[in-house]
């Protein structure tokens, strides 16, 4: 069977020194084995945090009351992070009525899963996984977790009912401790659904046989149950990317890739203290590959080159529809490669190292 392609006009323009790949549904399959564990991880953080659900009306109606009052009142704290979270998601592709579209998604598919075990609702199941992801990204679960959160902490405030958690409490509990959102998501969704890809192990460590730096940047944490090591392990990269040159939340909290130049600033300056100072790795030298398009933001702002793996197109034909075409020339000015698998952007590197090293002289 063929496989698929996208076209790939841009040529690579300069010598390529590291590449930083993503790890969470980057270097292991998005398929119903990854779901299925997103479900799990989901059902961990609702019974652990109450996690609340609302209607879209009313999660709209909230949204447009907390960006009214965070311009009229820019002390308002919890008004102004709502808003700025609003923003965030809208400006990833996430209109916000999307946003608690999801939660309400994920309810109804928890309901679908329970029927599914007595053969009620099986085949409807097994076709509302893939409906949870909009065009491009992977879902922002940190950032709806809090969005879910704040509206109700407004919703309790308007209706002066005591909350059970603060703003400041939640903030703490995204990523810190054992029982933090982010330890709880990995851990729940664990590394079982991973296989070994002996495949992408020959690729990475072709190009690392080159001469070129590969480091793995992922909003996961480096160490723990279900988190970066541990999934790198069950792929059989353990070891051919060494553990200092893997970065997770520990080491680019509080920066975020998809906004914050800086994490991909602190990545190549940790890549580089490790190098002969004399020659260091500049920015344009330096590949980020990731399958979350909003991700690639920020390593275009930090002056690096971008390759986009689109999770949700990969059974499109050689030729692109209109539609995708459409799509493809949106994303322009924030991507520079574009390719269906990373075996494919691999491969397609390898070989650009290659004449790059033949056309050199001597």
């Amino acid at each position: 069977m063929k496989t698929k392609t996208y076209p790939d006009p841009n040529p690579y323009p300069e010598k390529v020194r590291l590449v930083i790949l993503d790890l969470d549904a980057f270097l292991y399959p998005y398929d119903k084995a990854y779901c299925n564990a997103v479900l799990r991880a989901w059902r961990a953080v609702e019974t652990e945090y109450g996690l609340p659900i609302f209607r879209k009306k009313i999660a709209q109606k909230l949204i447009e009351e907390a960006k009214k009052e965070a311009k009229k009142n820019p002390e308002d704290a919890l008004c102004q992070h709502i808003s700025e979270t609003a923003e965030r998601l809208e400006s990833m592709g996430y209109p916000c009525a999307s946003v608690i579209g999801m939660l309400e998604a994920y309810r109804r598919s928890r309901r679908l899963a329970r029927s599914a075990s007595t053969g009620v609702g099986a085949a409807e199941s097994m076709q509302h996984d893939h409906s949870l992801d909009p065009p491009y990204l992977d879902p922002p679960y940190k950032d709806m977790i809090a969005m879910a959160f704040n509206l109700r902490l407004l919703q309790d405030r308007r209706s002066e009912k005591k909350s059970g958690l603060t703003r400041d409490e939640l903030r703490g509990k995204i990523l810190e401790g054992e029982k933090g959102v982010t330890r709880l998501w990995n851990r729940h969704m664990g590394s079982g659904f991973i296989r070994p890809d002996a495949g992408l192990v020959t690729k990475v460590q072709r190009l690392t046989d080159a001469g070129v730096e590969v480091a793995v940047l992922s909003h996961s944490f480096k160490q723990g149950e279900g988190q970066a090591m541990e999934k790198l392990e069950k792929l059989g990269l353990k070891g051919v990317i060494p553990e200092h040159k893997i970065f997770g939340l520990e080491e680019i909290s509080p920066y975020k890739k998809g906004k914050d130049p800086e994490v991909f600033e602190k990545v190549l300056a940790a890549i580089n203290n490790m190098l002969d100072p004399a020659d260091p790795i500049k920015p344009f030298e330096t590949i980020m590959a990731e399958d979350t398009i909003g991700n690639l933001q920020g390593a275009k702002k930090a002056g690096m080159q971008t390759v986009w793996v689109p999770r949700n197109h990969k059974d499109m034909a050689d030729h692109p529809s209109q539609k995708l075409r459409k799509k493809l020339a949106s994303v322009d000015h924030i991507v520079d490669h574009i390719y269906a698998t990373p075996h494919q952007f691999l491969d397609a590197l390898d070989a650009a190292i290659h004449i790059f090293h033949s056309q050199k002289p001597g």
